[in-house]
């Protein structure tokens, strides 16, 4: 089944092509590395697929649904808001910075998403974040708030209050770019878990090690294009466009 499929689908920032033109199809249990230079779209195409971003143009579907679709002469169509929430619990989202609340413990930023949206009963929410800490190796930090953890801490507790909604696919932007170096390996190491559980990701990484070692495709981008799309031997060992033999010469 197709998680997520894009079509044709822009976005501008004034006279900037942030996304230009991209077409994606991400199927169930795949794991897609998004790389390239900074500055090439790849956070962004990422924000139009969970509607943190609006498109400009062109067609974002999700399980097979269309949330949003912008024809050529600007008419916007789309789900209502309900219809728009439900496709959204079905994404979730890593971002770079954490973005956790600092005065709710770490049990507590878990549990308050499940029970708030999903209206889901405390006993079930708490059982099941307990789980998702035993998962990402934090099972004696429940108690602990954000600013008693590391970097890398926080965003495992990211990760792991994202799993609790039960998402269909991960969105994963850039989750190690805002730790320091000996902190990367601990995150890297959960989602690396999650690839080999099977479970759906679409990653924008600058980790070249990893993005090779876990994804079934590899996608690389440059001025919200995308030039390339294949499997991690074909981008890393024989690429077809001389920008990406440049770009993997510099960053391995």
């Amino acid at each position: 089944m197709v998680i997520v499929k894009l079509t044709n689908v822009h976005k501008y920032f004034g006279d900037i092509k942030a996304v230009d033109g991209v077409d994606l199809e991400v199927k169930a249990g795949e794991v897609v590395s998004i790389i390239g230079p900074s500055g090439s779209g790849k956070s962004t195409l990422l924000r139009c697929i969970n509607q943190l971003e609006s498109v400009d143009y062109g067609r974002v579907e999700i399980e097979g649904q269309a949330v949003v679709e912008v024809d050529s002469s600007g008419k916007r169509s789309h789900l209502d808001k309900g219809e728009v929430l439900q496709a959204q619990k079905k994404l979730g989202m890593v971002f770079q910075h954490f973005n956790l609340f600092p005065h709710k413990t770490v049990l507590e930023n878990i549990i308050e998403a499940p029970m708030l949206v999903n209206k889901e009963p405390r006993k079930s929410a708490v059982e099941r974040a307990e789980k998702l800490l035993q998962q990402v190796g934090l099972a004696d930090k429940h108690n602990a708030y954000p600013s008693q953890i590391s970097g890398g801490q926080k965003q495992r507790v990211a990760i792991a209050r994202t799993l609790g909604m039960q998402p269909d696919i991960l969105l994963c932007d850039e989750p190690t770019s805002a730790l320091d170096p000996e902190l990367v390996g601990e995150v890297l190491a959960v989602l690396r878990d999650l690839a080999k559980a099977n479970m759906t990701m679409l990653v924008v990484t600058h980790e070249m090690a990893f993005a090779r070692e876990i994804s079934n495709r590899v996608i690389f981008m440059d001025q919200g294009k995308v030039l390339e799309d294949g499997s991690p031997e074909k981008i890393f060992k024989s690429p077809e466009h001389p920008r990406i033999r440049d770009f993997i010469s510099r960053m391995i």
